[in-house]
Formats: C-alpha cells, sequence, structure tokens
C-alpha cells in the first residue's frame, strides 16, 4: 500500500530545514520567508540541482515514480506551482524568476502551527488562513455638488458608506512572468551541466549548444509561454497601461503584477496586492491650454483613491473608490452610445478569460471578426459618449491592455511567433506555426472550443 501523499505546507519546511537542496533555503530568522530556485526549463544551463525540490514533490505526492515514469522536469514544476498556489498558507513576496544570475522566488508561511495543519485544514479555502488575512477599508467618499465644466461633467459617488478593499479574498502580491523572452535562456556561448534524463520525442530537455543563437520550434516557444500566462488554466497576465490627456499620451507603463493595478492620482495606496499606476501631474506634462489644464486638475484632485483594476477568477473587473465617476468600453471607437460606468459599490467584469477564448476561436475559424480586448476607461466624462464625441476629446482617457491577449491576437493574425521574441536575442525559430497547431495549443492551456 502506498505512503499518503504529505501536507505541502509542513513538508516543505521540513525540505527547507535539511538544506540539501541547493538555492531553497530560509531567508529570515523567524523561518517564516524562504525562497525557492525557479530556472526556467528551457535554460542551455539547467541542471539536475535546478529542479530537486520539484521532482521530490512529485515522488512525494505520488505522481513521479523514479525508475517507472519518464522524467518531466517541465510537469514536475507546473504542479508544485500550481500546489503552492492553491494553498493559502504561502504568500509569494518576491518575483526574481528574470534574474539572469539567480532566478528563483521568495514565499512567505502565513499559517503560525504548520505542523497542526489538518487534511480538512490544508484544502478548506475559508480555513484559519483566511482569519488571518487583514481586511483593508477604503477611506470614506465625501459627498459635493456635481460640477459643470464647460463640455465634461465631473460626477460625485452615490453613497458616502466606507468602502472595504477585497484583500479578504486572499489575493497574494504576485510580481509575474515577464515577456516569454526573459523566460528563455541568455545567449550565454559557454555550455553548462544540463540534467542528465533519458526521454523522448518532445520531453526532452535541449542540451547546451554549440551556437550562441538558440533554436527552438514554435511550438515549443509559445508552450513554454503558455505554461507562464495560464498556470493551471488560470490567467496571469502583464498589462500595457497608457494615459492620454485629450488624445496625447502623457505615460506608458507596463504593469507586471498579475493580480492587476491601482490607478490613483495622490492618494496613498490602500491595496497592497495591486501595482499603482499614477496619473501625471500637468504641471509635468506638456499640456499649454490653459482651459485644458484648469478641467484635467479638477479631475484629478476628485480621482482620489482611484480605481482599482484587478483579475478575478479569469475576469478583469473593476471598482471605483474616488469622486470621480469612471466609464467603460471595449472599443477605442465605439458603435454604441449608451455609458456604461465602472461601480462604487461592487466590482464590475469588464472581460474575461472566457470572452477572449471564445472570440479568438471564432476569429482563427473566419467565424467573427478580430477580438476587442483593450479596456477603455474615461474619467469623469460619459463613455461612450451619447453625442459621438471621439476618445482623443476627452480629459483623461486610459486604456490597459492585457499583454497575453494582445500576442496571441498577433499570432492569430498571422505574425507568428516573432511577436513573442526579443529585440535584444536572436531566436532562431525552426518551424512555422500553423493555425491548427495554434488551436492546438489554445485547446490545450484556456479551455478554448
Amino acid at each position: 500500500m502506498s505512503s499518503q501523499k504529505p501536507l505541502l505546507c509542513p513538508w516543505l519546511i521540513e525540505q527547507v530545514d535539511s538544506g540539501q537542496y541547493p538555492g531553497l533555503c530560509w531567508v529570515n530568522e523567524e523561518k517564516r520567508q524562504f525562497r525557492i530556485p525557479w530556472k526556467h526549463c528551457l535554460r542551455q544551463n539547467i541542471s539536475a540541482d535546478d529542479v530537486k525540490i520539484f521532482e521530490a514533490w512529485a515522488i512525494a505526492s505520488g505522481r513521479y515514480k523514479p525508475g517507472t515514469d519518464v522524467p518531466n522536469p517541465p510537469i514536475w514544476k507546473r504542479n508544485f506551482r500550481c500546489a503552492l498556489a492553491r494553498k493559502k498558507h504561502f504568500r509569494k513576496v518576491l518575483d526574481n524568476r528574470n534574474d539572469p544570475h539567480d532566478p528563483h522566488l521568495v514565499y512567505e508561511i502565513q499559517s503560525q502551527e504548520a505542523g497542526g495543519i489538518t487534511d480538512g485544514e490544508e484544502d478548506d479555502s475559508s480555513s484559519m488562513m483566511d482569519a488571518e488575512l487583514a481586511l483593508m477599508a477604503a477611506p470614506s467618499n465625501t459627498r459635493t455638488l456635481e460640477n459643470s465644466l464647460s463640455d465634461l461633467r465631473i460626477f460625485d459617488p452615490l453613497t458616502g458608506h466606507s468602502i472595504q478593499s477585497p484583500l479578504e479574498r486572499g489575493l497574494a502580491v504576485n510580481i509575474p512572468c515577464r515577456s516569454l523572452v526573459n523566460a528563455l535562456p541568455p545567449t550565454d556561448p559557454t555550455p553548462a551541466p544540463v540534467l542528465d534524463v533519458t526521454v523522448k520525442g518532445a520531453q526532452a530537455l535541449q542540451p547546451p549548444l554549440e551556437d550562441p543563437n538558440i533554436m527552438i520550434s514554435s511550438t515549443t516557444l509559445l508552450k513554454a509561454q503558455m505554461e507562464e500566462w495560464f498556470p493551471d488554466r488560470m490567467l496571469a497576465t502583464e498589462f500595457e497601461v497608457s494615459i492620454y490627456y485629450r488624445g496625447r499620451k502623457i505615460r506608458e507603463e507596463v504593469v507586471g503584477n498579475t493580480n492587476g493595478l491601482r490607478l490613483s492620482y495622490s492618494s496613498q495606496s490602500a491595496f497592497p496586492y495591486l501595482q499603482d499606476v499614477w496619473f501625471p501631474g500637468t504641471d509635468s506634462t506638456p499640456l499649454i491650454d490653459h482651459q485644458q489644464i484648469k478641467y484635467t486638475n479638477q479631475l484629478l484632485e476628485r480621482v482620489d483613491q482611484g480605481l482599482a483594476l484587478e483579475v478575478q477568477n479569469n475576469l478583469i473587473s473593476a471598482q471605483r473608490y474616488g469622486r470621480c465617476k469612471v466609464f467603460w468600453s471595449l472599443e477605442q471607437t465605439p458603435t454604441s452610445t449608451k455609458p456604461q460606468e465602472v461601480s462604487n459599490k461592487s466590482f464590475t467584469v469588464l472581460y474575461g478569460l472566457a470572452e477572449f477564448n471564445k472570440e479568438l476561436y471564432a476569429f482563427l475559424n473566419s467565424h467573427s471578426g478580430s477580438p476587442q480586448f483593450s479596456i477603455w476607461l474615461c474619467f469623469g466624462e460619459l463613455w461612450p459618449d451619447p453625442n459621438g464625441k471621439p476618445w482623443n476629446k476627452k480629459m483623461i482617457m486610459v486604456q490597459v491592455t492585457p499583454v497575453c491577449f494582445r500576442l496571441l491576437h498577433e499570432l492569430a493574425l498571422g505574425n507568428g511567433v516573432s511577436s513573442l521574441k526579443s529585440d535584444e536575442m536572436n531566436l532562431q525559430i525552426s518551424d512555422h506555426l500553423s493555425t491548427t497547431s495554434l488551436l492546438s495549443i489554445l485547446e490545450e492551456y484556456m479551455d478554448i472550443n
């Protein structure tokens, strides 16, 4: 009879204490934070030590039997990552996966008595760990008179009640993977030891290359990125954020936190699990029109706690916490003229993975047009505009684009895997990614059908 699968938290604490895994160690005296080596399996200098802890969990959990099963380090690593993500006992506090010299993650143990955790507590989503997470309340909104400024309208909230942030949902700080090229090996011509395994076909790890240029199949390249974007079929993407003041791009930023972001002007962050994106003040911009500066400043002053945009259960949702109302659409030039408001009482679903999957699948099969996945947010003015005013006539517009959706869309347009390549790397793609291959990979990772 096989032994019972161990509980991850006490098992992992024991492994860190053992000191037998290179790179796996405590990083504070309280033994609450530990680091795990996290080298991408496509790196040329991957070695047995780099995947030792993943293999140990695969064996302990019964998913891998040495001598019987085919070694599969990428699967070991994925299963280990998913196990960590499912347990509320662990919170990721540092993501250094993209460090070219020492890629690693740092986790914090949230439970107080790991040894006393039972099976029920380990898997129960409403376990004692939820009670340990602090709830954070946003400041109360102050009710003021509605302002009328020329051709724009500034709105005030409908309620003066205090609003709690959604930290009680247990979202962890999750600084994400960067684009695929950061997950790929550096162009280091010096060969390094590789994992000595005997595998067949696509399961084999690539040996060190004599040529510093990387030769890799398009399918392997995309699958490696899909592992990062959709771990356990959950959306984990970066966001490209562009801020426009009356059609002029004032700021462009890539948000690396897969939990999401908060758009704000001057208030202190009450959302530690989100990445702050700040509206630039008009004094630091090239704006010269005095009326535009005046109206923009009045809008910015009412942004307050701003707007939180989060990824929740594969849905991209938003909630307003400031006094300046926010409206949204999925099109830069909407066909509808009916304004859509972001609620200040609960989260408003803007877009989701299932919707993108459906639209992309239909597009690839020539059943519909191109997916619309960029989120357009208008601060302080109705949007879409009832009178058909274009987006570049609005005082403050923000475009938020999920990076993984954009890149997959480029693949669907026929740009090939070159969309995933870096200007700093000489990736040699050995084949062409066909529509059939792309559909097959999407079905495997995204529940697309």
